[in-house]
Formats: C-alpha cells, structure tokens, sequence
C-alpha cells in the first residue's frame, strides 16, 4: 500500500470548518486536541494544583475523557486502505469514537450498521462551534514562547482561515 499523504494543517483547518466541526457519523460537535492542550498547559502555568483531565498524546479515556469520544479526526469516506483518496472531496469531520468504530468499512456499511441519530436539540444545531480553535488561537497568541513546531503550524493555518473567511 502506497503512503499515505500529508494533509497541511491549512487542509485540515479547512475541511474542519467545510463540515461545521460536527461528526459527519454522529452530528456532535467535535473538539480540537490542540486547544484541550493549551488549555490544559496553561491551567499548569497558572499554578492550579487539581489535577486536569483534557490533553494526553494517546487520547487515554482516563487521561483525556473529552478526546477519546470527542476528538476531531478527519475520516476518509472510502477508506485509504480501500483505494480511497486524500483529498477534501473525500474526508469528513469525524469523532474519535466514529472513527474508531467506521475503521475501513464502506460508508453504506457503517451507516447501515450504526444509523446517524436525530439529535433533539431543542435549539437547533449549533451555528457558531469551532471546536475550540478560536480557545487555541487565543491562548497561542497569548503565549507565543511556549508553541511547539506543531502549534505554530497549526496557529498559521487557523490565523490564514478566520483570516479569509473574516
């Protein structure tokens, strides 16, 4: 199987906003790992001594409850492994969980084993969730000297995107 490509963080940020930051599985709304740890890193820096639950590397249910369910993940629609393409016109925002369960299935297959759900919100659905990247935006601004590679990568792309669509 051939490598998987690289999708830019400018790619991912655009799908995620493309698909309104909801499952395309599930309809909920979906969070940002990197906000959930900035935010965790910064309730550290601002000396709080109760210990957090919001950011692990491995998404650990103990570890980060929010991420192992909730988590953006971008899915391919017909899986990579199946001779799926990487590109917007075949990835959907997905929960970690959705995700996990979809694997490599066909989209018919997991939609017919696990039906999408009518969500009663009793407003509606949301129309402003960002997933928390607004969250990550502020608090990278905020603390520039403490971005990973990663982070910064990732501030640009959000930067680029409220930027255009502003």
């Amino acid at each position: 199987m051939p490598a998987r490509p690289t999708l830019s963080c400018r790619q991912q940020v655009e799908v995620f906003f493309r698909d309104r930051w909801l499952c395309h599985w599930c309809g909920r709304p979906v969070v940002f790992p990197p906000a959930l740890n900035m935010l965790q890193d910064f309730i550290r820096a601002e000396g709080h001594v109760v210990p957090v639950a919001y950011f692990h590397p491995r998404w650990s249910r103990r570890d980060a409850p929010l991420l192992d369910h909730l988590g953006v993940v971008l899915d391919h629609v017909e899986a990579f492994a199946k001779g799926g393409a990487t590109d917007a016109s075949n990835l959907v925002v997905a929960c970690c969980k959705c995700n996990s369960l979809k694997s490599d299935a066909a989209a018919a297959t997991h939609a017919a084993k696990h039906p999408k759900r009518q969500i009663k919100a009793r407003y509606g659905e949301p129309t402003a969730w960002d997933g928390l990247a607004a969250v990550f935006v502020t608090l990278a601004r905020a603390r520039p000297n403490t971005l990973a590679r990663s982070d910064r990568r990732w501030l640009s792309a959000l930067e680029a995107y409220y930027e255009s669509a502003g």
